[in-house]
């Protein structure tokens, strides 16, 4: 698989890849069955299915896997990103969270799993530039 940066991240998004619906599933466990909630629950599943997706492939030594990951882990830090700061403009005005847990253990929640999804996409990256740097230091042929 490569670097032992590239094992972390890989790791990291199989973690957060099941952990991620499983939280929202805990969190909005009266709305899951509610058709008009589909569209607040059903991102975190699919932030999960990306992100162990390309772990997958990185696992399988697919090509450019390690492209992909970054690019899993790149969609769920915008995603998570916007979730929390719809979060925060909703705390900060007061609003109720919808779920079963208050507004500020959600925010609080979001914040630390955008910061975890940050330094899971910040090793893949490493990982990537180690790669391309073996790469060019023996020609091309690979490590």
């Amino acid at each position: 698989m490569g670097s032992k940066y590239l094992k972390i991240s890989v790791r990291m998004a199989i973690v957060l890849g099941v952990f991620l619906p499983v939280l929202e599933t805990i969190r909005r466990i009266h709305q899951i069955l509610v058709p008009q909630y589909f569209f607040r629950w059903f991102d975190d599943y699919t932030l999960g299915a990306i992100l162990l997706i390309a772990a997958y492939m990185v696992k399988q030594n697919k090509r450019n896997a390690t492209a992909y990951l970054i690019a899993a882990w790149g969609i769920a830090a915008g995603a998570l990103g916007v979730s929390l700061f719809v979060q925060m403009d909703g705390y900060a005005h007061g609003l109720a969270d919808d779920g079963v847990f208050s507004s500020g253990l959600v925010t609080i929640a979001k914040a630390s799993i955008l910061l975890y999804i940050l330094i899971g996409l910040h090793y893949c990256i490493k990982a990537g530039k180690d790669s391309v740097r073996m790469r060019t230091k023996d020609g091309g042929r690979g490590a």
